[in-house]
């Protein structure tokens, strides 16, 4: 504890004094109280020990319960309105055909009328929407200059050097995977109902250029590769399809890849291109390597107990790190004289989940099922072994479906140029910034109010693309500095 500022009490400081009013200095001892300072307002003293420890006063629970109640009525007339222009004009064929020449002249006019007011409409709401947005980064900015550096909470002073904006949105069926080439002009999405769609992609609009149906169920994951024109697609129906561009320009499929026993779940290949990792509702990891320019399994590691449900490379490539439900984390490394993959690792875990990823060598980060912190693991000098060494806040959401739980699918994705990690949660979609001293911090959260959400990052980070089950639409956001 400090002594006190006054040099004759030569006392510890115990008390600290909350009133607005106050002009004396706000920390002291006992013999500042016993010298009547601070008596015209004791009920503001408190014991220092007991700062920090105040429950929300009843101010703060009337303004969290006023913003609640705003926001609910917000999405309650967002909903009414979202309902009114997806449903509002419609008319059935049985309707249209009753209609006189004079009706069906009154009905086109107001439906031109109100696509006029429909954008207007749109435009109001949007600048709105960014104005109230501002105003919260604002906020959030005065609370965080206010704040004191301590460990465990460090002031975040770029909240506002990031943000992703929503510029359009398509109607589509459930896509449960995306994958974009090297320079993101083209982008293939896999679908729940089994097809494969190849877009093209510029400047954030797609156009469908191709439809392919290579798979018997639901495609899980994909892969575009970045030295050749080709990508991956791993299905519920347990084979992993090897796609490539023929001499027409048309894509065909190359190779159907079987062995695993279970529904592919993730797919990811090294900088070469020469190695494929695949892992599966079996339990297992798969390691295929060419042979005369075909594929063929080189390895399969075991080790969980339930589905994988993650896996990544380190940047060396020589460690691959996996999550299931069973879990555990499992550091795989590959031994140069066995010329082979061996669990290096186990760490145990109180809190399966579904996603993790390697931010390089020294860093792997975690996201445990339902939680509102995302687990960073950093390699200890000394023994090479993976410890827990801080959590992350990120962003849950909200969703009607209590029960459910954070769904499958949208891979955990660190984008190395902008320093971001993408990292799907509950309902949100987190976007996390990682500074040079390796610390982290959730600079945006998008919550989509349901747990079906897919979705990918552009290699540059330029662009997130996602389809949710609540909109039924594909969303393409743009990185705004």
């Amino acid at each position: 504890m400090k002594n006190c500022n006054i040099p004759d009490h030569e006392t510890d400081v115990e008390f600290l004094c909350t009133n607005e009013q106050c002009k004396d200095f706000r920390v002291f001892c006992f013999k500042c109280l016993q010298n009547e300072k601070h008596n015209t307002h004791i009920k503001d003293v408190q014991k220092i020990k007991d700062f920090g420890r105040q429950q929300i006063n009843k101010s703060d629970e009337d303004l969290i319960f006023d913003l609640e109640k705003m926001i609910d009525h917000i999405y309650q007339l967002f909903f009414t309105l979202k309902e009114e222009l997806k449903f509002g004009c419609q008319i059935s064929e049985e309707e249209l055909n009753g209609l006189n020449l004079n009706q069906l002249n009154d009905l086109l006019c107001s439906k031109i009328k109100f696509r006029k007011e429909k954008q207007s409409l749109i435009s109001m709401i949007s600048k709105s929407a960014e104005y109230m947005i501002e105003t919260i980064y604002t906020g959030l900015n005065e609370f965080s200059q206010q704040q004191f550096d301590r460990p465990g909470k460090k002031v975040k002073q770029e909240i506002k050097t990031l943000k992703y904006e929503l510029i359009d949105t398509i109607q589509d069926e459930q896509i449960n995977s995306f994958a974009f080439n090297q320079d993101a002009s083209l982008m293939v999405g896999g679908y729940e109902s089994s097809k494969i769609q190849v877009f093209e992609f510029k400047k954030g609009q797609l156009k469908m250029i191709q439809q392919l149906n290579f798979h018997k169920k639901s495609i899980y994951c994909q892969y575009f590769m970045k030295k050749s024109d080709g990508f991956l697609s791993g299905s519920c129906d347990k084979t992993i399809s090897i796609c490539y561009l023929n001499d027409n320009q048309k894509w065909d499929i190359k190779q159907r890849l079987e062995g695993h026993q279970g529904g592919i779940n993730c797919l990811l290949m090294n900088r070469n291109e020469d190695l494929l990792i695949s892992s599966s509702d079996d339990m297992l990891i798969k390691f295929w390597i060419k042979d005369n320019d075909l594929w063929e399994c080189s390895q399969t590691i075991g080790g969980h107990s339930s589905f994988v449900s993650s896996i990544s490379l380190n940047t060396t490539e020589n460690q691959l790190v996996s999550c299931s439900k069973d879990s555990q984390i499992l550091i795989h490394q590959y031994d140069q004289e066995q010329k082979m993959w061996i669990v290096f690792q186990i760490i145990k875990i109180k809190q399966w989940g579904r996603r993790l990823c390697f931010i390089n060598d020294q860093i792997l980060v975690f996201q445990p099922e339902k939680r509102e912190q995302m687990h960073i693991y950093q390699l200890d000098s000394i023994d090479k072994y993976f410890v827990k060494t801080k959590e992350v806040i990120v962003g849950v959401g909200s969703e009607r479906k209590k029960n459910r739980g954070c769904f499958w699918f949208f891979p955990q994705q660190y984008l190395q140029q902008r320093q971001i990690v993408l990292n799907k949660n509950g309902c949100c979609v987190n976007l996390i910034k990682k500074d040079e001293n390796d610390e982290f911090a959730t600079i945006q959260s998008i919550d989509f109010q349901t747990k079906v959400i897919f979705g990918r990052m552009t290699d540059d980070g330029e662009y997130l693309i996602t389809w949710d089950d609540r909109s039924g639409s594909i969303q393409i956001r743009k990185y705004v500095d």
